[in-house]
């Protein structure tokens, strides 16, 4: 039943030979699957953007917390608690938690607790959370790519209209 082992002899399994290590190679390493990173922009608290005209393009998500006078146009659009546009709104998805005067275009539009929007509201789908305030008209498509926004188009406009509107030779800073 109970045996008595020399103190020589060890129990349990043993290390290989220290040689016999360095011919091994080390199990590989498991690849990661690629990592998608999304362009963000930020339009800060303390940021004013004002102008006749104005066009704001972002190919990727954009995030308002500061003053726009113009148009928003984004993959995602935010317009945070802070955020306040006079203008178009207009991306795949819009999230309102600020206040907008104007515009709203998106496949999807959500206004959050505090938004406050003023404006016509073309969506597939509008959400409002308790605490919001609506003001205007909201008019639903049943077709989502007539909302999707073409921003590469958007973008080559925007170019073509600033380079007809702009003086031949530099501007001077004073007369």
């Amino acid at each position: 039943m109970f045996s008595r082992q020399s103190p020589h002899a060890k129990s349990g399994p043993q290390p290989p030979p220290a040689d016999s290590r360095l011919d091994t190679p080390p199990p590989p390493i498991p690849e990661r699957a690629p990592i998608e990173t999304t362009p963000h922009s930020v339009i800060g608290q303390d940021l004013k953007i004002l102008g006749g005209g104005l066009r704001l393009i972002s190919e990727g998500n954009l995030t308002v917390d500061g003053i726009v006078e113009g148009d928003v146009l984004g993959a995602n659009v935010v317009i945070g608690q802070h955020g306040h546009v006079n203008g178009l709104v207009h991306g795949e998805t819009v999230s309102i938690q600020g206040h907008v005067s104007g515009t709203v275009r998106a496949v999807d539009v959500t206004l959050k607790n505090g938004a406050s929007v003023e404006a016509e509201v073309h969506h597939n789908t509008l959400s409002l959370e308790m605490g919001a305030n609506f003001e205007g008209r909201s008019r639903r498509y049943m077709e989502r790519g007539e909302l999707m926004p073409d921003l590469v188009r958007a973008a080559q406009e925007a170019s073509t209209e600033g380079s007809l509107n702009q003086p031949a030779g530099p501007t001077p800073l004073t007369s």
